[in-house]
């Protein structure tokens, strides 16, 4: 057996050694050796990098609820670090989901990436001068992601208002199922819409620059059938 070979074999036998190092290191190892992120607190973690979970995720005031992962190891030899992952379970936000997150040459990234949120919990965060109640679930659908500072770099994705309603002094506005497309490209998010039905029609485009300028075109109507009810 020549030098060149016995080179190559046991450089082989070295990547195999090291990758099977890394991916059995204990989760929690590595979760207690991170950087300490202000308002970060994982808990219950357990099993290996290469597969585990946390049951509880937090940040500030804000329960994610369990994570678990699964290291896609052949991504490895291709300059990937790529989890299957899943969120949300037992979140006090109601906020869950799965996908693939992973960090590569190019920097993090995200494909296939579903979340969804009940309405009422993103009510709870936010202040509005009126008094008006919504109904719902919000689900985000994200094809793929790349980032890029203050963005992305490239993202395509939906974000989807099911069974949507709205309750105010004025009545109840059934919104029902409202799309919205979402791409993103050079640091230039962008969305459109559009909703009919009995009660109401509408369309939008909103685009925000990096320089967080952004321009928004708009136009709503209330049907007859609304305003008599």
């Amino acid at each position: 057996m020549s030098i060149k070979k016995i080179f190559l074999y046991g450089f082989l036998l070295l990547s195999v050694f090291v990758t099977s190092v890394v991916v059995h290191l204990p989760a929690k190892f590595v979760v207690d050796n991170l950087p300490t992120i202000r308002g970060l607190n994982i808990s219950g973690v357990q099993g290996s990098l290469w597969q585990g979970r946390a049951q509880k995720v937090s940040f500030q005031q804000y329960d994610f609820g369990q994570i678990t992962w699964d290291l896609q190891v052949f991504k490895l030899f291709t300059g990937k670090a790529e989890l299957n992952v899943r969120f949300g379970r037992n979140s006090e936000l109601g906020f869950t989901g799965r996908g693939i997150v992973g960090y590569g040459f190019s920097g993090p990234y995200a494909e296939n990436l579903l979340a969804s949120i009940p309405v009422a919990k993103v009510m709870e965060q936010v202040t509005i001068p009126a008094p008006v109640d919504a109904t719902g679930d919000l689900e985000l659908m994200i094809k793929n992601y790349t980032y890029a500072q203050p963005w992305c770099q490239s993202a395509e994705g939906s974000l989807v208002l099911n069974r949507g309603e709205v309750s105010s002094p004025l009545g109840n506005l059934d919104l029902g199922t409202v799309i919205s497309e979402l791409s993103c490209e050079n640091n230039v998010l962008s969305a459109k819409g559009n909703q009919e039905n009995d009660q109401v029609s509408g369309a939008f485009t909103a685009k925000l620059e990096s320089n967080f300028t952004y321009d928004l075109d708009a136009w709503f109507n209330q049907a007859v059938s609304f305003l008599q009810g």
